[in-house]
């Protein structure tokens, strides 16, 4: 189920054939309320949505590769604009014409609260075409441009817009841009920018990191915090930025992208955040541990046993020693938390590392997805670990179903009453439901007080 209806995905690439029917598909199945569609061609896409008005009770369409062949994307959205509620393309030829195009529909649409372009969105000037639209738009929370390189001028363009829009909450722009020496300054100086960073995420280059520093003490910076540094850092300098993290209430991602090796300040620095933080969600340090530096991530996992909030962990080394699956067999033993671990994705793992790390796995109810090699073989115990995280994630499935009055017998209660308010059900609450976290958390409260009547 989702948000009382169905999600109907296509896995494989959508054929001509196919797209035709979903229309009638969308028109005569009211339950349909998101669409997801791994693959298909322009010709398809066209097929299926071009001029499209009866979208049925649609609220989500997510394309995830649409092949172009190299021909302008050109379809006509504006039923999508009008009747969605949440839209990601990715492909590679939209141009500056039809991002102008998105602009009018965005200045008309009543309805669209998260757009999503991936690939492509008509460089600078289709992405201002965007910003500009976004002055008279009342509806978009969330906008996302990832994959096309932009510029300065694109984040002082959306900077302006935010100056009047009052409703987004989020522009990512991530991987288009980084601030560094080239950064707008007017945008740090003046009061009338001082909240831009609230909604606009970046990549942060360590040239930069005072006046990231600066943003996070004072809560000026969006929730999520992507960072690009190398061992050449002023350490001290790294030092403030963690302590900042550390103390934020308002972060939920922090992100390290994969500029070079990882050194140890910046382990020590992800460590000492994790220890103190009761906040903070998702560590995604991508930044490679060398071999002989193993210590580095050990440092980190033994911090995340005192840790009760972070649900995804990721830091990658080449091969798992015997002191890194100790380390993290240690914490799966004790973690409540954690809900999906990242550190390793090479060729290769050993039956004793597998048994080593199944010692903590299972004791632990909340971890539903782990990568400790990739393409481990199956008779290493890798078959007991698949075993123990669907086990995991039925009890996941179990409590949530317990938690909104799907179930209320004994099976689904005593699901819930393991899984507690863990990260892990209260973020799977909010996805299905839509609600708050503040409100998820007072209907699982109220579902675990049922127990005890």
């Amino acid at each position: 189920s989702y948000r009382g209806g169905v999600a109907l995905e296509y896995p494989d690439k959508l054929s001509l054939e196919e797209a035709r029917l979903l229309p009638r598909v969308l028109s005569t199945k009211p339950s349909v309320k998101k669409l997801w569609i791994l693959k298909l061609s322009l010709s398809a896409f066209r097929a299926a949505f071009d001029k499209l008005q009866d979208w049925g009770s649609l609220e989500e369409l997510l394309i995830w590769h649409i092949d172009s062949e190299g021909e302008d994307f050109d379809v006509d959205l504006s039923g999508a604009f009008d009747k969605l509620r949440v839209l990601e393309l990715r492909c590679e030829t939209i141009s500056i014409s039809f991002a102008r195009k998105i602009g009018n529909y965005l200045r008309e649409s009543r309805s669209l609260q998260e757009l999503s372009l991936w690939d492509s969105c008509g460089g600078d000037e289709g992405a201002e075409a965007i910003a500009e639209a976004l002055t008279v738009n009342s509806t978009l929370k969330k906008l996302t441009l990832l994959g096309q390189k932009l510029t300065s001028q694109t984040l002082v363009a959306f900077a302006k817009a935010l100056v009047v829009n009052t409703t987004l909450e989020l522009v990512d722009l991530f991987d288009t841009f980084s601030v560094d020496k080239e950064k707008p300054s007017f945008l740090f100086e003046e009061d009338l920018y001082s909240d831009v960073f609230k909604i606009i995420r970046i990549l942060w280059t360590q040239e930069v990191l005072p006046e990231l520093t600066r943003l996070i003490l004072e809560t000026r910076h969006c929730s999520q915090v992507s960072v690009s540094v190398t061992a050449s850092v002023d350490k001290d300098i790294l030092r403030e930025f963690f302590e900042a993290v550390a103390s934020s209430t308002a972060l939920d991602l922090l992100h390290f992208y994969p500029s070079e090796n990882c050194f140890d300040e910046l382990a020590d620095g992800i460590a000492f955040v994790v220890e103190r933080t009761a906040t903070l969600q998702e560590v995604l340090n991508l930044m490679h541990v060398e071999a002989g530096s193993e210590r580095q991530l050990v440092r980190v996992l033994d911090a995340l046993k005192v840790n009760r909030s972070v649900a995804r962990f990721s830091m990658y080394v080449e091969l798992l020693t015997p002191e890194i699956a100790k380390s993290l067999s240690d914490l799966l033993a004790v973690n409540d938390a954690l809900s999906d671990v990242a550190v390793c994705e090479y060729w290769g793992i050993s039956s004793e590392i597998v048994q080593t790390i199944l010692g903590g796995l299972r004791k632990n109810h909340t971890l539903t997805g782990i990568t400790v090699s990739w393409d481990p073989d199956e008779d290493v115990g890798i078959d007991e670990m698949k075993e123990l995280l669907k086990k995991n994630g039925r009890l996941l499935d179990l409590a949530v179903k317990f938690v909104t009055g799907e179930r209320i017998d004994t099976e689904a209660a005593d699901a819930a009453n393991k899984l507690g308010s863990s990260a892990s059900l209260v973020n799977r609450l909010r996805e299905l439901t839509g609600k708050t976290t503040e409100t998820v958390l007072g209907d699982l409260h109220a579902a675990l007080a049922r127990l005890s009547v």
